[in-house]
């Protein structure tokens, strides 16, 4: 009876021993296999939100979401609140509003694509300035209160010039050849050959980049201008 006893109280601590030895692989197998599940589980998140930038046509546009036509398809946007928003207007970069995206606006679009929901979740876009437009005319009107000139195309169409701060304006006659002129020296019968950017929502105007004077060329008597006062600050002289 007590070489039994005396058995067993050396042998106990091994037999736990030898159990929990068995039971340790088992506990971190099953750890091991959460961190996998977890690991798994991250990077489908991040399958499904992935950086992304689009460029195409705004289709529709609410206060929360939009829809771009792109050249393959149309892909939903989130605006997000703290969601940027910029275009250059007049050569400098602008901040702007949700409100101040239109349809119609060709825009670059940043931010988060959720592959399971087939949403782009914009962080920043970029509205597209229009692309420049090149006119040539004769100057039939000019209004210096407001700063516009009004060229006619041989074709017959009228547009409306805005003269900017950022308009550079040069003359050319046979003598001198090329010089810098302003915004005064554009007379009424004056030859010009205008590069400027369509005004948005304003049809037949631009918003002009670089005018070329090459004064009256036909000869013919100048028209009476429409001419008013001349404010205090002129964009270009």
């Amino acid at each position: 009876m007590l070489f039994s006893l005396f058995s067993l109280f050396f042998l106990f601590p091994f037999a736990v021993a030898q159990a929990s030895s068995e039971a340790t692989p088992s506990t971190n197998q099953k750890q091991l296999n959460d961190l996998k599940d977890r690991l798994a589980t991250k990077v489908a998140e991040l399958r499904q939100l992935q950086r992304k930038a689009i460029s195409g046509t705004v289709k529709t546009v609410s206060a929360s979401t939009a829809t771009i036509e792109t050249a393959t398809k149309d892909i939903k946007i989130e605006l997000l609140d703290d969601i940027a928003i910029a275009q250059v207007i007049k050569g400098t970069r602008t901040k702007l509003t949700i409100d101040k995206l239109e349809k119609g606006d060709q825009v670059v679009v940043f931010g988060e694509f959720d592959a399971t929901l087939d949403l782009l979740r914009a962080k920043a876009i970029f509205i597209e300035s229009a692309l420049p437009q090149r006119i040539a005319g004769t100057v039939v009107e000019t209004k210096k209160t407001d700063y516009t000139i009004t060229v006619k195309t041989p074709e017959g169409k009228q547009y409306t010039v805005d003269i900017e701060t950022i308009t550079k304006i040069s003359a050319w006659t046979s003598d001198k050849g090329m010089t810098k002129a302003g915004f005064s020296k554009l007379t009424s019968g004056d030859s010009v050959h205008v590069i400027g950017t369509p005004v948005a929502k304003k049809e037949d105007r631009l918003s002009a980049l670089r005018i070329l004077d090459l004064g009256n060329l036909t000869g013919r008597p100048i028209p009476t201008e429409q001419v008013t006062q001349k404010s205090a600050t002129t964009p270009s002289q």
